[in-house]
């Protein structure tokens, strides 16, 4: 019996990761267009993600693939 194959994550494109939607990649905590603090310094770094830019992809877990069998995430909007 095969086994089933997992499906590129459609989410991340296979990346694993997100760009964070809270400081959009940036690392820094942003509200609106504006970055609250400039100058990069101690606690400016966005809570979400801690600095990074981007998250572990809810979708995949981070692994980039999806068991065929979850089938396709819901388009988020």
């Amino acid at each position: 019996m095969d086994q089933p194959r997992p499906v590129a994550c459609s989410s991340c494109d296979s990346n694993g990761h997100i760009e964070c939607k809270w400081c959009g990649g940036t690392g820094f905590f942003m509200l609106g267009d504006n970055m609250l603090c400039q100058v990069p310094s101690r606690g400016t770094s966005c809570v979400i993600c801690t600095g990074k830019g981007s998250m572990c992809c809810s979708d995949c877990k981070g692994t980039g693939f999806r068991a065929k069998w979850l089938g396709q995430p819901p388009i988020s909007k």
